[in-house]
């Protein structure tokens, strides 16, 4: 995916937090919101007739079958950009929740759709986001029906620190990672008991450490995109958004 055409001085740069501060650029007295974290911003079923742009901390998209289970459906991380619903869909599919303090924009679909040509380069970079959260979707949604838990795992740790590198935030291979083994198991589809001691496998063949609480390091990608399956140039490919040329 290349974007192309004329795009204003805030997209040079074509990454996720260029696309908060045009935003801002176009909307500079929007209001922000905050949650604090384990907060529902949206409720699954409930109204919503925005869109969602991520500013600070860690939020999960995800579905409850009737007897509570959950799964994240996606993680969003600052400078993501989500639609949550729209004036003629208002019904949120899955909720919003933070897994960290948060702060995000609830943008209405008109404040995008001005005729200027910052807002189209605008909606086109937002249109662009969303083919990456297609694509990495897809990418999950294939190891949850194709794979085993080892590489399901290995594929949630090297989507997080991938995505995590791009905003500046993950490096050589460590990050922070402030999720519990119970919502990694809600991303990667498994039990708590089965990410544990799929972790704890992984700390013994030398695929993961824990230098500090909550931080993590991945030593070797090569070997960890082995196990998830990944071709890990294609997936950077396929899953962030690419400089205009």
């Amino acid at each position: 995916m290349q974007i192309s055409g004329n795009l204003p001085t805030a997209f040079r740069d074509a990454d996720r937090l260029s696309v908060v501060d045009a935003y801002i650029a176009l909307r500079p007295k929007h209001a922000i919101r905050k949650a604090a974290k384990g907060q529902s911003v949206v409720q699954e079923s409930g109204y919503a007739d925005y869109s969602m742009l991520l500013l600070e901390g860690w939020a999960a998209l995800s579905k409850t079958m009737p007897e509570g289970g959950a799964q994240i459906i996606d993680v969003m991380l600052p400078g993501d950009f989500a639609l949550i619903g729209a004036e003629i869909a208002p019904v949120a599919a899955f909720t919003v929740g933070a897994l960290t303090d948060i702060s995000y924009l609830a943008i209405p679909l008109e404040h995008v759709n001005g005729p200027e040509p910052e807002h189209a380069a605008l909606r086109g970079v937002l249109a662009a986001m969303l083919v990456t959260t297609q694509a990495r979707t897809s990418e999950l949604l294939l190891r949850m029906g194709r794979s085993s838990g080892a590489c399901r795992v290995a594929y949630a740790l090297l989507e997080l620190y991938v995505r995590l590198e791009q905003i500046g935030m993950a490096r050589n291979g460590r990050f922070h990672l402030p999720m519990t083994q119970h919502r990694l198991g809600e991303f990667a589809g498994l039990s708590n008991v089965h990410v544990c001691r799929t972790m704890r496998r992984f700390e013994r063949d030398g695929l993961i450490a824990h230098p500090d609480d909550h931080d993590i390091y991945l030593p070797d990608l090569d070997r960890l995109s082995a196990l998830a399956e990944i071709d890990l140039a294609r997936f950077r490919e396929e899953i962030l958004l690419r400089r205009p040329q």
